[in-house]
């Protein structure tokens, strides 16, 4: 599933910077379908930037320019801890606003809370059954899988667990939509995190059911890495996978390049995801107005 275009990673090491003209769609991959704005590690407890620090505003300014038709948030939406509270009084005053059209999954700083409460009670159903957090939804003619990468809080994410059955079930009943999958911690990453094997079997699930791409957050920073089989390894058989947890709270500026890793930017910004009949494009953009990658495939 090799992109049909690729632009500049922005904003980091010995890559251009700039604005970047839009990748122009392949025909083939039919008709636009829907539009999603896609993010992670958001807002922290002050309403208003400090330093380096609760961008939040500026991130969700960028996403409501977009006028998606849904937004995907990937974990760790509300810093430090999830509480209710704190929710109120800084989330929702800017990605609040979107919260009709969220899709959400959780991250580790929604367990600060224990049982993540502050984040079920705020999403509500959107978020779903509070003891799980896992779920799936169709957007545009795509399977959307939200799947909880908290494995601890959830009995596991290992084969045989409850989460991994369910992914399996669901994956059978929709094997003829193209499907994507987000969660909150990344599979590969080369921010200061790193990669996380535990989740190798949701991995491998998704790809036998020929998922096209993967979205996670937790890195503070935006990265896309090219098809990858479960053990890391690149390969056409696998999937590609964005991280994108560059939603405003606080930059991470360390970043040690790993095998596959095709761009990147250290920049606060949403990735904007567009769904067609066949595939689907992908735009990262920065705060600063910058398209810092951009790209189309089709599905597999």
């Amino acid at each position: 599933m090799a992109a049909t275009t690729l632009l500049l990673a922005a904003g980091c090491g010995g890559s251009s910077s700039g604005n970047a003209t839009s990748a122009t769609v392949d025909r083939s991959l039919g008709s636009h379908t829907a539009r999603l704005a896609v993010v992670g590690d958001i807002a922290c407890a002050s309403p208003n930037p400090i330093g380096d620090q609760c961008h939040q505003a500026a991130t969700y300014a960028v996403a409501a320019k977009m006028k998606p038709d849904r937004v995907l948030v990937i974990g760790d939406t509300q810093y430090p801890n999830g509480a209710l509270r704190l929710y109120k009084k800084s989330y929702a005053k800017s990605w609040g606003k979107l919260k009709p059209i969220t899709f959400p999954v959780p991250g580790n700083h929604e367990y600060e809370t224990p049982g993540a409460a502050g984040y079920f009670d705020y999403f509500g159903a959107a978020a779903a059954n509070r003891k799980q957090g896992w779920h799936a939804s169709t957007i545009g003619g795509w399977r959307v899988i939200g799947l909880n990468s908290s494995c601890e809080q959830v009995g596991g994410c290992e084969a045989g667990s409850p989460q991994s059955k369910w992914l399996a079930n669901d994956l059978k009943q929709k094997t003829k939509l193209c499907t994507l999958a987000i969660w909150h911690y990344p599979r590969f990453s080369s921010g200061p995190h790193g990669n996380h094997p535990n989740l190798a079997h949701f991995w491998s699930q998704l790809n036998e059911a020929s998922a096209e791409v993967v979205l996670s957050g937790h890195d503070h920073d935006y990265e896309r890495f090219e098809a990858m089989t479960s053990d890391g390894k690149e390969s056409s058989s696998g999937m590609p996978s964005f991280i994108v947890g560059t939603g405003g709270v606080k930059r991470y500026l360390d970043f040690n390049q790993k095998p596959g890793s095709a761009a990147h930017s250290l920049n606060f910004g949403v990735l904007q995801l567009d769904l067609y009949a066949r595939g689907y494009s992908w735009k990262f953009i920065q705060t600063d107005g910058k398209i810092a990658d951009s790209g189309s495939a089709a599905c597999r």
